[in-house]
Order: structure tokens, then C-alpha cells, then sequence
């Protein structure tokens, strides 16, 4: 049996940036593997081609160009957010606003979507919408440990999403390229304090799966 779409693909493997000695960026042991689901659009683009028709015990190396990941740095995704924003129960929340603190918001399509502080002035904060990974090159290695055909109970949400996405955590970011089309228009939400720091999805929504997030 080989990797194909509706099928389930367990995997050891390591994920670094631009080679094989790079920063590790998301590892899954021999010992802890991780299943994934390929045909559903859940993972990174170029990482679902490439693992495409590998067999059981079929051992892999490749690259993944930014174009196929997570995209490439987009100036536009540079975006003065008004300071009213983050005012909450008519408080400004200074605990989020300082240098380098990522903040899970909303785009107009109401997608989270993750922004990076870079700079504060009276009225606007600064931020940086491009995803953590963007521009970058993902090495991939690692081995194919079991194959079967995607059962319905495949398909439920579930705590993390096991997704190959590159975020470290096992739990799925913004697709490639970013939530957003454009750097402008957006609608910035700042989620509250019992919301996911994820995806920002509150306490109603999590562990359904809503916005690409499955939390728990």
C-alpha cells in the first residue's frame, strides 16, 4: 500500500529549515510518530505532493520551497492596527502591547491569524501578519511507519492536528501563504482571556475544528 489520497499515513520524521542540519522546527519520533490524513487539504502543500505514493517502511528526504509552504514574506502583510483595537471592557490591554508578542486576531473573513508587535506609537500599533515560517525553505526527513484507507472517525476534530504544518506544536497555524489574500481591509478582533490562544476561537467553538484549529 502507498500514500494516496483518503488514506492515513503514520510518520516519524523531523522538519528544519533549509537543511538537514537547520533550526529543528517540528520533530515526531520513532517512538511518538504522528499519523496524518493526505487528501483533505489539511496539509502543507508541498509536503502532501511530495509524500505522495511512498510506500510502508519507504525511508524520505526533500525540500519544500517557500512557494509550497508557507509562502513568501509579504511587505503588504505589514499592517497598522488602530490602538482601539485592544481596548477591552473599555481598558487598553498593555499587557499584549509590547515589542515581539504575537497576538492571535481575526482577518475580515473571520480566519485567525497571528500578528507580531514590531511597533507602538499613540494611535496605531505596527504589526507583522506574515506567518513565522514565511520565506523559508522546509528540509524534511523521515520514514513511512504505517499506511490504511481514512476512516469517518478520521475526519472528527480532535486535539491538535497532527498536520505537518511547521508549527512546532502539532497544532495547525495559518494555511500556506497566510489566512489573508491582502495586507488591507482586515478586521482586527482581539480575543478574551478564556479564548484560545491558538486560533483565538472562544470557549463555544473549541474542539470543533472551527478556523483550522482544533483545540481542546
Amino acid at each position: 500500500m502507498h500514500i494516496e489520497k483518503n488514506t492515513v499515513a503514520t510518520l516519524s520524521y523531523s522538519m528544519h529549515i533549509d537543511k538537514p542540519d537547520g533550526e529543528l522546527v517540528e520533530l515526531a519520533d520513532e517512538q511518538q510518530p504522528r499519523e496524518m490524513i493526505f487528501g483533505f487539504d489539511s496539509l502543507i502543500p508541498g509536503f502532501e505532493k511530495q509524500m505522495m505514493q511512498k510506500q510502508l517502511g519507504e525511508e524520505f528526504s526533500f525540500v519544500v520551497q517557500p512557494e509550497e509552504a508557507f509562502g513568501h514574506y509579504r511587505d503588504e502583510m505589514l499592517v497598522d492596527v488602530p490602538k482601539q483595537a485592544f481596548i477591552i471592557n473599555g481598558e487598553l490591554r498593555n499587557d499584549l502591547l509590547f515589542l515581539g508578542n504575537e497576538i492571535s486576531m481575526m482577518d475580515n473573513q473571520g480566519n485567525p491569524i497571528k500578528g507580531k508587535v514590531l511597533e507602538i506609537n499613540e494611535e496605531k500599533v505596527k504589526m507583522d501578519f506574515n506567518h513565522h515560517l514565511s520565506g523559508k525553505r522546509l528540509f524534511v526527513k523521515g520514514k513511512v511507519m504505517g499506511i490504511r484507507e481514512v476512516t469517518p472517525e478520521d475526519l472528527q476534530p480532535k486535539g491538535g492536528c497532527g498536520s505537518g504544518c511547521g508549527c512546532g506544536s502539532g497544532q495547525k497555524e495559518e494555511s500556506a501563504g497566510g489566512c489573508c489574500s491582502s495586507g488591507s481591509g482586515h478586521e482586527h478582533h482581539h480575543h478574551g482571556e478564556d479564548d484560545c490562544q491558538v486560533c483565538g476561537n472562544p470557549p463555544e467553538q473549541q474542539g470543533q475544528g472551527i478556523g483550522g484549529c482544533q483545540c481542546g
